[in-house]
C-alpha cells in the first residue's frame, strides 16, 4: 500500500517548480492532492497530469497572501473531499537589491508572499486539522534563513521566520495530533534558480563547488523529504527543519578542493 493512499494534499504554489515536483511525488504516494496557484493554467496542468496517472488531483486559483482567497480555497477543499490530511506551504519569492534601496512596498511584498501566506494558510488549514486531531503541515523555508546572504534582507528575514514559526506551531499543535515541519533546501535547480543563472545573477559554478555533494539539488530532492515528512514513518517528528542542500549549510571551510573526495 502506498503512505498516503487517500489523504488529502493541498499544495500551495504547485503550479511550478518544486511546488509541482511536490504535488507530483504525493499524487505517487496515494494521496488526492489539490493544487493552488495563482496562475491558474500552471495549476491546471499539473491537476491534469495527476488525473492522467490514475490518480485524483484538483486545481484551485488563490492569491495566498489573501485570506479571502485562502478562505475559499479551504472551503472549496472541504467541499470536495471533506477534511485536509496535509498542507505543504510552498508558496515564496524574493526581490534582490541593496537593503537600502527596498521600498516599504516591496519589503511587504516579499514577507507577505514567503511568511504572511505560511501563517494565514497554516491557521486556516489548522481550525479543519485540529478539530480531526490529525494532520501534517511542511513549510518550505530556505538556507537563506540561516545566514547572512546579501541583497536579501526581506526574504532571509522572512524564512528565517518561518523556521521560528515551525518550531513554535509544531509545539502548540502537538498534542492534538497536528504536527508541523519544515524542508529548508539548498539551491534547488528550478526555473528561477536556471534563469539567475542564465542572466548572471548567480554563479553555477561556484554554488556547485560550494556544495560538499557537488551537485544542485533537484525539485525531486525536496518533493522525497517532504512525502516523508508528511507520512506516518515521521509521525513522531514536529517541529523541526530538515536542511535538503547537499551540506551547504553545514559546511563552513573557505573552499571545496577535489581531495575531499575518498575515492581510491
Amino acid at each position: 500500500m502506498r503512505m498516503l493512499e487517500d489523504r488529502v494534499a493541498l499544495v500551495t504554489g504547485g503550479g511550478n517548480g518544486i511546488g509541482r515536483a511536490i504535488a507530483f511525488a504525493l499524487a505517487e504516494e496515494g494521496a488526492i492532492v489539490v493544487i493552488a496557484d495563482i496562475d491558474m493554467t500552471a495549476a491546471e496542468n499539473v491537476a491534469d497530469r495527476i488525473r492522467q496517472n490514475g490518480s485524483d488531483g484538483m486545481a484551485i486559483e488563490a492569491n495566498v497572501v489573501r485570506k479571502v482567497d485562502i478562505d475559499r480555497m479551504l472551503e472549496a477543499v472541504a467541499a470536495a473531499y471533506g477534511r485536509l490530511d496535509i498542507l505543504v506551504n510552498n508558496v515564496g519569492g524574493t526581490i534582490r537589491k541593496p537593503m537600502i534601496e527596498f521600498t516599504e512596498d516591496e519589503w511587504d511584498e516579499v514577507i507577505d508572499i514567503n511568511l504572511k501566506s505560511t501563517f494565514l494558510c497554516s491557521q486556516a488549514a489548522g481550525k479543519m486539522m485540529l478539530k480531526r486531531k490529525s494532520g501534517a503541515i511542511v513549510n518550505i523555508s530556505s538556507i537563506h534563513g540561516l545566514g547572512g546572504i546579501p541583497r536579501r534582507s526581506p526574504y532571509a528575514t522572512a524564512k528565517a521566520a518561518i523556521n521560528s514559526f515551525t518550531r513554535t506551531i509544531g509545539c502548540e499543535w502537538a498534542a492534538d495530533g497536528v504536527r508541523m515541519n519544515a524542508i529548508v533546501p539548498g539551491y534547488i535547480l528550478t526555473e528561477g534558480l536556471d534563469y539567475a543563472f542564465n542572466h548572471g545573477i548567480l554563479n553555477r559554478e561556484d554554488m556547485v563547488r560550494r556544495t560538499p555533494q557537488g551537485r544542485l539539488g533537484t525539485p525531486e530532492d525536496v518533493a522525497d523529504a517532504v512525502v516523508f515528512l508528511v507520512s506516518d514513518k515521521a509521525k513522531y517528528i514536529t517541529g523541526t527543519s530538515v536542511y535538503v542542500d547537499g551540506g551547504y549549510s553545514a559546511y563552513h571551510a573557505p573552499e571545496i578542493h577535489t581531495s575531499i573526495s575518498h575515492d581510491a
